[in-house]
């Protein structure tokens, strides 16, 4: 089984009720979230993490737990197996997130898969990304011009028709859209956390203060 092109070459790795460590790629997450009757996919699970952590959802916070089992699972509780899964992908996009001089990862299939399905799951994460960051903002107005462009954008992916043929010039739109998302990830986690982090250490006599 190939690994998943979009996620650089990694998969998400976690640790069993053994202990032992596992990795998976994109293909066998959706197998499980399938078999365990999950709602969503894991193109929008992945997209509502970034989308938490890119409007300042803390690594080591579990309010994502609340919001996917009432949100978006219907309220169907989950299984402790599903559970540690999920913390595994919110903790491996946050770190990857959070590594600014690269753009961040989207779990997305390969072009292995059909051009339509690969089109919905674009579409199904740049939903999730906006649902996981309104949820965190408390849908509150954003007055950033490059976060409110940036958003924009994703919510113009999310309205596109779920058509598309097998050509090449598909192929290649859906790499377009793909570093499109990413870039406007990076441009909305930068404006929203990074900066204003950097922002946050002053300098005070020629030593850096914390505020």
């Amino acid at each position: 089984m190939a690994i998943l092109k979009c996620f650089e070459d990694k998969t998400v790795n976690f640790h069993d009720d053994s202990g032992d460590e596992v990795s998976l790629d994109y293909e066998e997450i959706e197998s499980i979230l399938a078999d365990a009757d999950c709602e969503a996919s894991a193109a929008e699970i992945q997209g509502f993490f970034c989308g938490m952590i890119s409007a300042g959802a803390k690594p080591a916070e579990n309010n994502w737990q609340d919001f996917f089992v009432d949100i978006i699972n219907d309220g169907r509780p989950i299984t402790d197996d599903i559970a540690n899964l999920l913390a595994a992908l919110y903790l491996w996009t946050a770190e990857e997130v959070n590594q600014h001089e690269t753009l961040a990862p989207v779990l997305l299939p390969d072009d292995g898969y059909p051009v339509i399905d690969q089109l919905e799951a674009i579409i199904e994460w740049s939903q999730g990304f906006l649902l996981g960051f309104g949820l965190q903002t408390d849908n509150q107005k954003v007055n950033n011009q490059e976060v409110s462009e940036a958003l924009a954008d994703l919510a113009e992916i999310c309205r596109l028709e779920h058509e598309a043929d097998e050509s090449e010039e598909s192929q290649e739109a859906l790499v377009t859209l793909i570093e499109h998302i990413k870039v406007a990830v990076q441009i909305i986690h930068w404006e929203m956390v990074a900066k204003t982090a950097t922002q946050s250490i002053a300098t005070d006599d020629g030593k850096p203060t914390i505020h």
